[in-house]
């Protein structure tokens, strides 16, 4: 990101007027209708800015444009977006008749968010699982022809990370010494400080992380808040779901990954670690990195004083395997020993999205691998078929899943072989 989009950030965090909330909230309605044709859509976007959420309510207007009437418009690249973010339940289903209604794959994609939606908020079984199925049916004919990775094929380069100085990085570690909340560098950032003493030359953000112990949401928030060259840009829960004895897919959503933008530009992702029996967890949306529980001692990186994992080389060992020797080219969903991905159906949708992007990516290809080895999508009568929970296809039937393919338009069951990622 950049300084303009901080400038841009910390405008839709700061608090409004009466006259520019329901200014915009107008706006924002009259524009929403025109593009969707749905009251109840326009009703919710303009209720985001007339109650000052302004942050959720640029996400919600950059979404419709994308896929209202003015879609063709502005190219094929659609946000990353989950449109079911903060949305209430009945928007949700107005939402879900207005894409029904779509014809493309971007829209399909986008109903698989809502799909997912469906499936984490079920009441019940059987409800879930009507949700499921559809969630499966409208996938299937996106993914029919996705062909498993070629390990041996050449990869494509990954984007250019964005380059940032050491005073660029020295600015904003002191500007996160501000907080109140006791945090320690990880990952990349702790690797640097560990290896060379400095910020890896490769790195294009700082990670952090907290303990959940120590961590309280609506305070740290205030702490982000009240400085000035620091503002919060996202949050990402962790929700991993597992079968319970009712049938019924459930597990509790986390706090798991706040994204904070330096004024500088420069992006320090803050991950909220976990303990669980002897191992402390961190992740996101889509991922988990599991670690030997540890305690915290004194470092320095770029002659600024932190902390970190006490034991520096079991905690590198197993977030990076020969963490000594330095390598060109890195991603955490697949450079990472300890990583895992949870059973999140939204998760999923948006892996698919990312894999079925129109142009092909670096990012896309990595979405693919996942998929694939995670047991998502496998092989079925010469073309690819999905399974949405392939965790409990490998505990009930040895590596079967009940999975749905699409035959002369209508959904069918199959059995499919589930990858074993281990």
């Amino acid at each position: 990101m950049s300084a303009r989009a901080f400038r841009i950030l910390r405008w839709l965090r700061r608090p409004h007027g009466v006259a520019v909330r329901w200014g915009l909230a107008i706006l924002t309605w009259i524009l929403v209708a025109l593009l969707t044709g749905r009251l109840a859509l326009a009703r919710e976007a303009a209720g985001l800015f007339a109650a000052d959420r302004f942050v959720i309510g640029a996400h919600r207007i950059n979404w419709y444009l994308r896929h209202g009437l003015s879609g063709p418009l502005l190219g094929r690249s659609l946000p990353l977006f989950d449109p079911t973010t903060e949305m209430p339940d009945r928007t949700v289903t107005t939402l879900e008749h207005y894409l029904s209604r779509r014809a493309g794959a971007g829209h399909a994609l986008a109903l698989l968010y809502v799909k997912a939606y469906q499936i984490t908020g079920a009441p019940d079984a059987a409800r879930q699982q009507d949700a499921i199925t559809a969630f499966a049916a409208i996938a299937a004919p996106l993914v029919q022809d996705i062909d498993a990775p070629d390990p041996a094929a050449p990869a494509l380069p990954a984007g250019v990370p964005p380059v940032f100085t050491l005073e660029q990085a020295r600015t904003a570690l002191t500007a996160l010494m501000r907080i109140a909340t006791p945090w320690y560098v990880i990952s990349g950032t702790f690797l640097g400080a560990v290896r060379e003493g400095t910020f890896l030359a490769h790195d294009y953000d700082i990670d952090v992380g907290v303990q959940a112990e120590d961590f309280e949401d609506a305070a740290f928030r205030a702490q982000i808040a009240a400085t000035d060259d620091l503002v919060l840009v996202n949050t990402s829960a962790h929700l991993d779901l597992r079968l319970g004895g009712q049938g019924l897919w459930a597990g509790p959503s986390r706090p798991a990954l706040y994204r904070v933008l330096h004024a500088s530009g420069i992006g320090i992702d803050v991950f909220v670690h976990h303990l669980e029996g002897d191992q402390r967890w961190h992740g996101s949306a889509k991922h988990r990195w599991n670690n030997h529980d540890f305690a915290l001692d004194d470092y320095n990186i770029a002659d600024l004083p932190v902390q970190g994992p006490v034991d520096a080389d079991r905690y590198l060992t197993e977030n990076y395997g020969d963490w000594r020797t330095p390598v060109k080219s890195f991603n955490c969903s697949t450079g990472t020993p300890n990583v895992q991905f949870p059973c999140n159906p939204s998760a999923l949708a948006e892996h698919l999205r990312i894999a079925l992007a129109p142009v092909p990516s670096h990012e896309a290809q990595i979405a693919r691998l996942i998929l694939w080895q995670e047991g998502y999508l496998h092989h079925q009568d010469e073309r690819t078929a999905i399974c949405v929970f392939p965790q409990a296809a490998a505990a009930r039937r040895n590596g079967d899943c009940i999975a749905l393919a699409e035959n002369d338009n209508e959904a069918a069951v199959s059995a499919a072989r589930v990858v074993d990622k281990r």
